[in-house]
C-alpha cells in the first residue's frame, strides 16, 4: 500500500477522532487533537495514502531530552502493512535529530502483538503502571527505547 506521513493538520483531525474511537476504549476528543496543533512540544505525524485517506498516526511529546509517545493507532483495516513501523521509524529519527535521550510509551500488558512491534523497534520493557488502563481495567508495560547511553552519575 502507498502512504505518505505528514504533519498532523486541522483537516485530518475528524478522521484522527474517528480512528481513535475505533481503536481505543478511552479515545481523544477532537479538542486534545486541536489543542495539539499549537503545542511547540507535540508533533503529530500522519499516515495518509495519497489521495487524502487517513490509515494511522503517531503522536510524541518530548520534553527537554525525553521523548513520550502518546498515542500510535492504525486502522484496523491497514494493519500489518508496515504503517505503524513507518510512524515509529519517524519518530526514532525525529528523536534522534533533537538530541533526544529515549522514546518511551505504555501498551496494554495484553497486547502481544503492539509489544513484538516495539521490541522490534528497539523498545525494551521497564517497568508496570498498575491499573493504568480503564474499560476494561488492564496494567500498563512501560517500554523503553534508549537513543543515548545514560550517564554514570559523578
Amino acid at each position: 500500500m502507498e502512504f505518505q506521513l505528514v504533519r498532523m493538520r486541522q483537516e485530518h483531525i475528524p478522521a484522527l477522532s474517528a480512528l481513535e474511537a475505533l481503536c481505543f476504549s478511552d479515545p481523544w476528543s477532537e479538542d486534545a487533537f486541536f489543542m495539539e496543533l499549537d503545542n511547540p512540544n507535540a508533533r503529530f505525524m500522519v499516515a495518509q495514502t495519497p489521495d487524502g485517506l487517513v490509515l494511522g498516526y503517531l503522536g510524541l511529546h518530548h520534553v527537554l531530552d525525553e521523548g513520550y509517545i502518546a498515542n500510535i493507532a492504525v486502522d484496523p483495516l491497514f494493519r500489518r502493512q508496515g504503517i505503524a513501523s513507518a510512524l515509529l521509524a519517524d519518530a526514532e529519527t525525529f528523536a534522534r535529530a533533537a538530541g533526544l535521550s529515549f522514546l518511551t510509551l505504555e501498551v496494554r500488558q495484553s497486547n502481544a502483538g503492539a509489544q513484538a512491534l516495539y521490541r522490534n523497534h528497539g523498545f525494551l520493557p521497564v517497568g508496570v503502571r498498575k491499573q493504568y488502563y480503564r474499560d476494561p481495567r488492564e496494567d500498563a508495560i512501560l517500554m523503553t527505547y534508549q537513543l543515548k547511553q545514560k550517564e554514570e552519575p559523578v
